[in-house]
């Protein structure tokens, strides 16, 4: 649910910015901000996994969507509608790490890679549903009965969750690092603020540039900080290994792109297409849905071939898909945008999953919380970000006195031209990790 949500609202942009009296750059906090407070209650998870047991994480997990859900579901303001997401934002960033704490724990190395693909089907299936949910119920009805449709699912995953979550903790006397913890934070939330600021002054302003150096000074300290610190949010031995560093750039621009295209896809459509909301999500159905069959797949093709070959396949996949939205810009319809989703969702499916699942195997037992946490903080800080640059983009050619279609198009066009430079590079860190583990072998 905390995923389909995400992705709902995308295609309800066009509506809340009108409604709640905000921007673009603006309304996209509401994706924004949820990804980033997700990624830092993942970051916490690794410790919170230590020491607490699932059943507790979960039961507080329920809560705080329910409560955010209502929220949302009521708000007469774009500031009472963020804080609701916000509230949720909890939920998604405890419940998350807690399935593949779940797995990583619990099943066999030999399967891991099949478990892990159903984990990725179970998130690529909120995605799926989500921009067709979102912009259906918009088009009909309102936007609000996203929310409201959703309270009697979150009684039925109650008890669920109940009934059948008996992991315990690994580590009660765990410390956490609560000053790492702030400082991270502050870096993360920085960063998207940078880049949402970008979206108001351009990318060529001090404001933007003299930002950037203020983040990076701050990922100086925290290193540092971390040098010297007894206590770690996450145990950094985990990057010693090259594979396990390689496969985490790979999954941050998979990431990063896929969530950024899904914002990115429904504002072509509805400025330059001229279509509504809900033909908006509708475009991004069929490519999602496809995610649902294939994770799973390609994990079990993952564990028979015993390499990490299929990584490789859907980075090189993913390239072709991304070359495939700047060859055919000028062409474009909502027949081949559906397309072109679709061959980008393939190559997505076939390496994400099974990314994490490869990584994992690269650490000792004691840190698969550490490399759970490090991965899906990286996913959705990936999602946060790729909103946010692919929305900044957009935003900057809007700020000029034309229309809308025609700066909606050219901002289009040059976040095409970054993906296709991301996905070269994530091409490439597929191939050196692929590499790096045949010569172990």
């Amino acid at each position: 649910m905390g995923t389909m949500v995400e992705t709902s609202l995308n295609v309800t942009f066009a509506t809340l910015t009108k409604q709640m009296q905000v921007n673009l750059a603006t309304i996209q906090w509401l994706t924004t901000g949820y990804l980033l407070l997700t990624t830092l209650v993942m970051v916490a998870s690794a410790h919170l996994i230590k020491r607490y047991a699932v059943k507790n994480l979960f039961i507080i997990a329920v809560v705080c969507f329910t409560v955010g859900d209502l929220l949302c579901a009521v708000a007469p303001s774009f500031p009472i509608m963020l804080v609701g997401r916000l509230i949720q934002a909890v939920s998604t960033g405890l419940s998350i790490p807690l399935m593949f704490h779940i797995i990583l724990t619990s099943v066999p190395p030999q399967r891991l890679a099949t478990y892990n693909g159903l984990a990725a089907m179970l998130i690529a299936l909120g995605p799926a549903l989500g921009p067709t949910y979102g912009g259906l119920l918009t088009a009909v009805g309102s936007w609000r009965l996203i929310f409201w449709l959703l309270l009697p699912l979150i009684v039925i995953v109650f008890f669920i969750g109940l009934f059948n979550l008996t992991l315990q903790p690994i580590a009660r006397q765990d410390r956490f690092d609560f000053w790492g913890f702030i400082l991270l934070a502050v870096i993360l939330f920085l960063v998207d603020y940078t880049f949402n600021r970008a979206a108001k002054v351009g990318f060529l302003s001090w404001n933007f540039w003299g930002l950037i150096v203020l983040s990076v000074i701050l990922m100086v300290v925290f290193y540092l900080y971390n040098q010297h610190s007894s206590r770690h949010l996450i145990d950094f031995s985990i990057f010693k290994n090259a594979i396990v560093n390689w496969h985490l750039l790979g999954y941050f621009i998979l990431q990063f792109i896929n969530i950024g295209i899904s914002f990115v896809l429904p504002q072509v459509a509805q400025y330059i297409l001229g279509t509504n909301s809900f033909v908006a999500g509708m475009i991004l159905l069929p490519g999602a849905l496809l995610g649902v069959i294939v994770a799973p797949l390609a994990g079990r093709w993952m564990d028979q071939n015993g390499t990490p070959l299929p990584i490789v396949v859907g980075h090189s996949v993913f390239l072709v898909a991304a070359a495939a939205f700047v060859i055919f810009e000028r062409q474009l319809t909502v027949a081949l945008l559906i397309g072109l989703y679709f061959l980008l969702r393939l190559g997505f499916n076939l390496a994400f999953g099974n990314t994490i699942s490869h990584a994992s195997v690269q650490v000792q037992p004691k840190q698969k919380a550490d490399i759970n946490a490090t991965f899906n903080m990286t996913q959705q800080y990936a999602g946060s970000l790729g909103t946010n640059v692919f929305a900044a983009v957009i935003g900057i050619y809007q700020l000029q006195h034309i229309s809308l279609r025609i700066s909606t198009a050219q901002g289009a066009l040059l976040d095409y031209w970054l993906i296709v430079a991301l996905a070269i590079v994530g091409l490439f860190s597929a191939w050196l990790s692929y590499r790096s583990t045949m010569q172990q072998k």
